[in-house]
């Protein structure tokens, strides 16, 4: 029981790290824009993405 209970410790401070980690990245502008793709929804930048624009106004 000792041997679960260390593991489930260990995973939760693992999973706060990453979680640390992920918040720290989606700080970085230029990150942002890659992990974000509601901004393509959006019409915020246009580009590549314009024929999903075309079928979500359609």
């Amino acid at each position: 029981m000792k041997r679960l209970d260390r593991m489930l410790i260990q995973l939760a401070i693992v999973h706060f790290i990453l979680l640390l980690l992920a918040q720290a990245f989606m700080e970085i502008p230029s990150f942002r824009l890659y992990t974000n793709k509601s901004i393509y929804y959006e019409g915020v930048i246009k580009g590549e993405r314009e024929p999903v624009l075309e079928t979500i106004d359609r």
